[in-house]
């Protein structure tokens, strides 16, 4: 599995979850799996994954198949001739999605090469599948490896929350100007009935300008797994926000940590989440960038009853959605081009 950077530390981000996940998944399954990145050396280890340098992509033989992970990593594959899997996040175009104009050209120039190399695309959802094949036809193959969760959490440790008033928890990056906007307008529309918890990192400034939070969200920074967990289960609602306008674009991972934690979510249309809240009656969607629409969604989740189909929720996100069952898919398309 090649991905952009070296691993270390805690799980902090979903691209080290999905990593970790996947592959332990893999190993569970059999597979002799290592984690290639820059700066690796041979024999060392993170989170029970073995890791290895770029250089061991030159060596004929040593890998079946390669996976890489983000658009970048395809760059990394140096002079590798094995089949290859190639990952991307979202597919981008010339135009859209819109955040991505300070890097299109390299992200463009990527697909290229994915195209080029790869025996396999594989994409999180339908609607990127569909941009791929129309961008660049059926080859390669265009395969779904949808986003997951744990199967397993930890038990719950101690309550990260300051005071007791409502709390209404956004996870993660805030990965465009779109999402900061509406984050401070619903900390400003629920002033005086909620507060707003952010618990990962602003990058807004990796595409365009830097958007600062109002001061009435409380930033705890990035937080590693398992607090993340404490975060999920002491809250009363969880905030899935969209990063633009794309449906294709708004394939949000928060929403089923939120779902696998038991915390109903209220997310922002196109989120593609929101079928699944819908599915479940654990959540509800909100026109984009409506506050009027919001407060209404928003005093409708908080006086419904989710108790009673909490722990129903948890279990069917950790049965059909866990990493162990994205990993036998991933298995599956792994071994077949591996099979050539």
């Amino acid at each position: 599995m090649v991905f952009h950077k070296l691993p270390a530390g805690p799980v902090q981000s979903i691209d080290l979850a999905r990593l970790l996940g996947l592959g332990l998944g893999l190993a569970r399954l059999g597979r002799e799996v290592e984690v290639v990145a820059p700066g690796a050396r041979f024999g060392e280890n993170w989170m029970g994954l073995p890791l290895a340098p770029l250089s061991a992509l030159n060596r004929p033989g040593r890998y079946d198949a390669v996976k890489t992970c983000y658009h970048q990593s395809i760059k990394l594959l140096g002079r590798c001739e094995g089949p290859v899997a190639s990952r991307q996040v979202r597919v981008v175009d010339r135009t859209s999605p819109g955040r991505d104009d300070s890097n299109r050209a390299e992200l463009l120039a990527c697909q290229e090469l994915v195209r080029s190399r790869a025996s396999v695309v594989i994409l999180n959802n339908h609607e990127n599948r569909k941009r791929w094949i129309e961008l660049y036809g059926q080859t390669p193959r265009a395969e779904l490896v949808p986003t997951g969760c744990p199967a397993e959490i930890p038990c719950p440790g101690p309550d990260p929350y300051p005071d007791k008033r409502t709390r209404i928890l956004f996870l993660g990056s805030i990965a465009s100007p779109d999402s900061a906007g509406m984050l401070n307008l619903a900390a400003r529309v629920l002033a005086g009935r909620a507060r707003i918890h952010f618990v990962g990192r602003n990058k807004t400034g990796m595409y365009g300008r830097f958007s600062p939070l109002d001061p009435a969200i409380i930033d705890h920074g990035e937080k590693g797994e398992p607090v993340i967990w404490d975060y999920i289960r002491r809250a009363d609602l969880g905030l899935a926000l969209a990063v633009g306008p794309d449906p294709f674009d708004n394939d949000l991972s928060k929403v089923l940590y939120y779902l696998r934690g038991g915390l109903p979510v209220l997310l922002e249309k196109p989120v593609l989440q929101a079928g699944l809240a819908r599915e479940l009656s654990f959540g509800l969607a909100f026109e984009r960038a409506d506050p009027h629409d919001f407060l209404a969604k928003f005093e409708r989740l908080m006086s419904g009853d989710f108790r009673q189909r909490r722990e129903q929720v948890m279990r069917l996100c950790a049965e059909r959605f866990s990493w162990e069952r994205r990993a036998e898919a991933l298995d599956g398309i792994l071994r077949g081009i591996a099979a050539g």
